[in-house]
C-alpha cells in the first residue's frame, strides 16, 4: 500500500455522535423557526378564503334583492305576529340561507326542497345536513354535523359559520320585532331603501364560531349555526352567567349586536360566551359583510357603540372610522 493510499484510508471516517446531535439540533431549530411562518401563511390563506366566501354571499344577497325586491327574511314562521315569542312559532322555519341557494350555485339543492312544507319533514329534513363549503370558515375546526332537539325529535344540521344580522334585541323574546332592526329577523322584508344609515355602514352577515369560550374557566359553550332553518321548538343553553338561561331557534341562523333589559348584553365580537353574538377562530376579531358588498374584519377591541350602530339599519347615528 502506498503512502497516499494510507493517508486516504485514514481520512475516510463517519460522523461522531456529537456531530450528529449538533446537526439534528440545528435542523430542529430551523423547523421551530419556520413553523410559525408556515402557520401564519396558512391562516392568512384561510382568512382570505373566508373573506371571499362572504363576498360571494354578499353578491347572492344582492342578486336575491334584484329578483325579489327585498332581502330574504331572516327565517319564515307561519301564524305569528311580529310581537309573538319564539315559542309561538310553527313551520316552515326555513332560513335566509335557503333563500339564496339558487344564487350560490346550489339550485339543484334548492329544487329538492319543498318550501310549502315544514323544514322538519321529508324530503326537506333529509337535506338539512348537506355540507355547503361556502358557508364555512376554514379556520373553524367544526366542519361537520351538529344535533339539536325540539324536545321530541333530534335533527342533524350542517354546520355553518355565517349568520344574519338581527339588530339590537332579544332573539328569543322578540324574534320578529327587534328593538332596533337589523337586516334580517323573523318574517323580515327589508329593502335597500330601508337602510337609511347607509349600506356602507350597515353589516348584513357576520361570522360565528361553533364554540364560545371567551370568558370564565368553565366548559366551552356550543354556539353552532346552520344555513338551513330556525327549527321550531329548539332551545339551547344561552352561554350566559345564569346556567338556566336558554336561547330559541333564531340563534341557529341569526346573531344580534346586543340586547337591553334585565339581561343586558353589550359586547363586540369575540368577547362573550353568549351564543347569539359573533365570533371567529381568527385572531383578534371576525369578518362581517357590509350592505355595499364589502367585507371588513372588525376588531374584538372596537368600540361597542360603533359595533351596535353598524348592526342596525336606521338608528340615525353618524359613524366614524371602524
Amino acid at each position: 500500500m502506498t503512502l497516499s493510499t494510507q493517508i486516504s484510508a485514514r481520512s475516510k471516517r463517519g460522523f461522531t455522535l456529537i456531530e450528529l446531535l449538533v446537526v439534528i439540533a440545528i435542523i430542529a431549530i430551523l423547523i421551530a423557526l419556520l413553523l410559525p411562518a408556515v402557520q401564519q401563511a396558512r391562516e392568512a390563506a384561510r382568512r382570505s378564503t373566508c373573506k371571499n366566501s362572504l363576498k360571494q354571499i354578499g353578491l347572492a344577497l344582492h342578486n336575491y334583492h334584484n329578483a325579489h325586491r327585498s332581502y330574504p327574511p331572516g327565517y319564515i314562521a307561519r301564524g305569528v305576529v311580529n310581537t309573538d315569542l319564539s315559542s309561538a312559532e310553527t313551520g316552515s322555519g326555513f332560513a335566509w340561507g335557503v333563500m339564496i341557494l339558487p344564487f350560490i350555485d346550489q339550485a339543484p339543492l334548492y329544487n329538492q326542497l319543498d318550501l310549502n312544507l315544514d323544514c322538519t319533514v321529508s324530503p326537506n329534513i333529509d337535506l338539512a345536513d348537506e355540507a355547503l363549503p361556502i358557508c364555512r370558515c376554514a379556520s373553524d375546526p367544526n366542519q361537520g354535523i351538529f344535533l339539536v332537539s325540539d324536545g321530541s325529535n333530534n335533527y342533524r344540521l350542517s354546520s355553518a359559520n355565517f349568520v344574519g344580522i338581527f339588530g339590537y334585541g332579544n332573539l328569543t323574546m322578540t324574534p320578529g320585532n327587534p328593538a332596533e332592526k337589523g337586516i334580517m329577523y323573523r318574517n323580515s322584508n327589508v329593502k335597500v331603501r330601508d337602510l337609511t344609515d347607509g349600506a356602507s355602514t350597515t353589516i348584513v352577515v357576520g361570522e360565528r364560531s361553533y364554540q364560545h369560550q371567551f370568558v370564565g374557566s368553565g366548559s366551552a359553550v356550543q354556539a353552532d349555526s346552520t344555513w338551513y332553518a330556525a327549527i321550531p321548538g329548539v332551545v339551547r343553553p344561552a352561554g350566559m352567567a345564569m346556567a338556566s338561561m336558554m336561547e330559541g331557534q333564531a340563534s341557529l341562523i341569526l346573531g344580534h349586536v346586543g340586547q337591553g333589559g334585565t339581561m343586558t348584553m353589550h359586547h363586540p365580537p369575540n368577547t362573550t360566551n353568549h351564543i347569539a353574538n359573533f365570533s371567529s377562530k381568527h385572531v383578534g376579531g371576525a369578518h362581517f359583510l357590509l350592505g355595499d358588498g364589502r367585507v371588513r374584519f372588525l376588531s374584538e377591541n372596537m368600540n361597542y357603540e360603533t359595533f351596535r350602530y353598524l348592526g342596525t339599519i336606521a338608528d340615525g347615528n353618524v359613524l366614524g372610522e371602524f
